[in-house]
């Protein structure tokens, strides 16, 4: 085995290649770093915060009417928002909530990212309301941060039937259900 230096074709000759070695390393390492910190930023973006202990809510049962038919609407009233969204009776099949995806650009029939609903804990998919039978049912979609109905968390993909004055609540962002009879005209 020899250890000569001179004769060790790996050891580089003079500092010009050593500061060029470690200038190679500086850039890939930057270059790492760099690609790290706009994949983290992107999933930042992207994904639905964990918020922490949601399990918890004040409320007061309401008992409203469950009837819901073609001379109905349901009115989504955002907490803190003057305008709700509104549906007609008729247009009612499946609506989903949750807020846009940035990667594929589908908004949801309840886009609630103008509402921070990404900072509140929404999930793209979050819940749907499914008319079935004269009612309203509500559905947790598998969402990270859950779904509540008046303070009690759904399971996942197990439908519950919405009320007049229902409270929803995702992650920490909450919604009144409100069904208002449309007029008869003749």
């Amino acid at each position: 085995m020899n250890i000569n230096p001179e004769n060790n074709n790996d050891i580089p000759e003079d500092k010009d290649e050593i500061d060029a070695e470690n200038a190679a390393i500086d850039a890939a390492v930057a270059a790492k770093k760099r690609q790290q910190e706009e994949e983290a930023e992107m999933l930042r973006r992207n994904a639905t915060r964990g918020l922490g202990n949601t399990d918890y809510e004040e409320s007061e049962p309401r008992w409203g009417t469950a009837r819901f038919n073609e001379r109905t609407s349901l009115m989504l009233f955002v907490r803190g928002a003057p305008e709700p969204f509104v549906f007609d009776a008729g247009s009612i099949v499946e609506l989903v909530i949750g807020r846009i995806d940035p990667d594929s650009g589908q908004s949801p029939d309840v886009d609630l990212e103008n509402f921070s609903g990404m900072e509140k804990g929404v999930s793209r998919r979050h819940a749907t309301i499914i008319r079935k039978d004269g009612s309203l049912n509500l559905v947790d979609a598998g969402s990270h941060n859950g779904t509540y109905l008046n303070g009690q968390r759904l399971i996942a993909h197990q439908p519950r039937v919405l009320r007049d004055g229902d409270d929803i609540r995702l992650g920490f962002l909450v919604l009144r259900v409100k069904f208002v009879r449309v007029p008869i005209t003749s």
